[in-house]
């Protein structure tokens, strides 16, 4: 399954968390392809969760749709894998049992079923 996973570029910095660059989109596609995805990274203009970059979907055609808010792309790294483990896995992307999400069960902004 190809899925898509965007990284908000517009958040506000905080202190200590500077915003995602190419560079960890690029880490991320890597580490996604090491683990067997298809699946694509790309920057969004705005997530619109501005008050806890930084953030992040999950998304797949006919699938349900995932945001997260407060990700460090280093620290949660295994942790997006996980999830995104778990997505393709699951009927039409939706997540029951979240424990193996990780850190990222906890950041979880919007869960929007398919269309």
């Amino acid at each position: 399954m190809l899925f898509y996973l965007q990284i908000c570029q517009s958040c506000l910095p905080v202190k200590d968390k500077p915003l995602p660059d190419d560079t960890a989109c690029m880490s991320l596609q890597t580490a996604l392809q090491n683990a067997g995805f298809t699946a694509r990274v790309v920057s969004a203009p705005c997530l619109g969760v501005c008050s806890a970059p930084t953030s992040i979907t999950l998304q797949a055609e006919k699938c349900a749709s995932y945001i997260f808010k407060n990700i460090d792309l280093k620290a949660d790294q295994a942790d997006i894998i996980a999830t995104c483990r778990l997505y393709v896995n699951s009927k039409k992307g939706w997540i029951e049992d979240a424990r193996e999400c990780g850190r990222l069960r906890h950041l979880l902004h919007a869960k929007i079923p398919a269309i």
